[in-house]
């Protein structure tokens, strides 16, 4: 396990972690999508949602051109199984899958494809019938709860500018039926919305967003408290990223961007993260922000970033957050600190978040990047990635980790 850079700080953080002890040691790392030459592997889901788990059974989607254009993919490992089983799913060119963990070893499924934005049931026989929510559009999210059962968020053309929508998903059978599809902010967009992720806690459901109404890229946010399909409204919407609005630095544009936020509940909780260039000069860095505790569970606090020293004279990639019911919060990244390509990991320890480490299995040689994670409810963390080796193939690879007791 490599924390920060290599030497005396790594040997000391080390020593916190119980890594002499055979039960933290993670699963054999497994190949989900086979390396072939002029095969391109993609884990792009809006709000990084690539990855699930569900019961027992683990779930994984992505997107590669196998078959001379983009195809989306689900591989499934059913509860008591060792392996994973692949199923294509989609008509025509396929992009952008997304997926969320549902009951009793089900999962509910979004994409885009030829025929639209597109969402369907998914369980140890594969994807069930698909059900259309657009006509067109793409970058879709799911997320479902207990209480207020599966919701989709997607974005698509609304005149001049996308627009970030929503519904709620009923499951009748093997299918599922979308209920009214609302806009995620009742305004009149004036510039882009993209990139919608979706939450839920027991408060109710969060939906966030990459918006552009500034003159650049902020995240915002919206709350519901009562999602049910007849009654839902949503919070006008607020502002997440912290990230100044104003003349750059340099004078450079209106402001600093944010970009692809991605949300996780832990406890009865929600943390957002994404990548922020507000100090423009080292390039994206991650930045998080969390609900509250107490009687604001749906609103957030103030934003911070999430990596540590190490990493800030360079840009970091593709982050991503992982929560459970009892309250680990772990979020994930890319960036090239130690000379290439490596996932980088923190968890949150309290009010803080703790030093950077990776796994060995996810860097080193070659170029490891685009992590997708979740986190079950005995604290294990599922890990996906994408290996790009020195003859510029890809795969994509998959392990499972216990966590460390919390310090």
């Amino acid at each position: 396990m490599k924390t920060g850079r290599a030497g005396w700080f790594g040997l000391l953080f080390c020593a916190s972690w119980p890594a002499h002890s055979a039960e933290w040691v993670g699963e054999t790392v497994r190949e989900i999508a086979a390396a072939k030459p002029g095969v391109f592997h993609h884990l792009d889901a809006s709000g990084r949602n690539n990855l699930a788990v569900s019961g027992a059974s683990v779930g994984l989607v992505w997107e590669d051109n196998r078959a001379g254009a983009p195809g989306c993919y689900l591989a499934l490992k059913p509860g008591g199984s060792s392996e994973f089983r692949e199923f294509p799913f989609g008509q025509g060119e396929c992009f952008e899958p997304a997926l969320a963990a549902l009951d009793a070893d089900r999962f509910v499924l979004i994409w885009e494809d030829a025929g639209g934005v597109q969402s369907a049931l998914a369980d140890a026989a594969g994807p069930g019938p698909a059900t259309r929510l657009a006509d067109s559009g793409g970058q879709g999210n799911v997320t479902f709860h207990t209480q207020f059962g599966a919701h989709a968020a997607w974005s698509a053309p609304d005149g001049r500018w996308r627009r970030v929508w929503h519904a709620p998903l009923r499951i009748e059978g093997k299918r599922l039926v979308a209920g009214a599809v609302r806009p995620a902010d009742a305004a009149p967009a004036t510039d882009d919305q993209t990139f919608p992720a979706l939450a839920a806690s027991a408060q109710g459901l969060v939906l966030a967003w990459e918006d552009r109404r500034h003159g650049h890229t902020v995240i915002l946010g919206s709350a519901s408290a009562n999602p049910d399909a007849a009654t839902q409204t949503w919070s006008p919407p607020a502002r997440i990223s912290g990230n100044p609005t104003g003349a750059a630095q340099g004078n450079l544009g209106r402001g600093t961007g944010a970009m692809r936020p991605a949300l996780a509940r832990f406890g009865d909780r929600i943390a957002a993260v994404w990548l922020d260039k507000r100090d423009f000069l080292s390039g994206y860095d991650v930045y998080a922000a969390l609900t509250g505790k107490d009687g604001d569970k749906l609103n957030f606090a103030k934003d911070r970033k999430a990596q540590d020293s190490f990493g800030d004279a360079i840009a970091q990639w593709h982050a991503a957050p992982a929560g459970n019911e009892r309250g680990d919060l772990i979020l994930a990244w890319d960036d090239d600190r130690d000379g290439s390509s490596d996932i980088w990991l923190t968890r949150l320890n309290g009010a803080d978040y703790g030093e950077n480490f990776s796994l060995p299995a996810a860097a080193g040689p070659g170029r490891q990047s685009d992590p997708a994670i979740a986190l079950d409810a005995d604290g294990n963390l599922h890990l996906a990635w994408i290996e790009r080796s020195g003859e510029d193939t890809t795969q994509v690879r998959y392990m499972r980790w216990p966590l460390p007791p919390a310090k």
